[in-house]
């Protein structure tokens, strides 16, 4: 299955963790978890880390993306978390 997951829905997703999650620490600094989901950004900012410790995204430089997902299931699993997340929060 192709994936359309654009840059604004990954920066939106962030910036609602980043609002409404507790403040946490992770492996890249500073972080914050919401629902599961765990986001922080890289000591440059120019990379988003999103992590719900089966699937980690992330998100880098000139908007492209790669995930560590073992197969399709657990990624779309993980975008409807995501999705669930942007649609819940404001």
């Amino acid at each position: 299955m192709e994936h359309k997951i654009t840059s604004k829905f990954l920066m939106d997703v962030y910036s609602k963790i980043e609002k409404h999650g507790a403040a946490t620490k992770t492996e890249w600094g500073q972080g914050y978890l919401l629902d599961g989901v765990e986001v922080s950004a890289g000591f440059d900012g120019y990379e988003l880390f999103f992590d719900n410790s089966r699937v980690q995204l992330t998100l880098g430089f000139h908007n492209t993306w790669h995930s560590n997902a073992d197969s399709e299931k657990l990624l779309d699993e993980f975008l409807q978390q995501l999705e669930q997340i942007q649609k819940r929060y404001d």
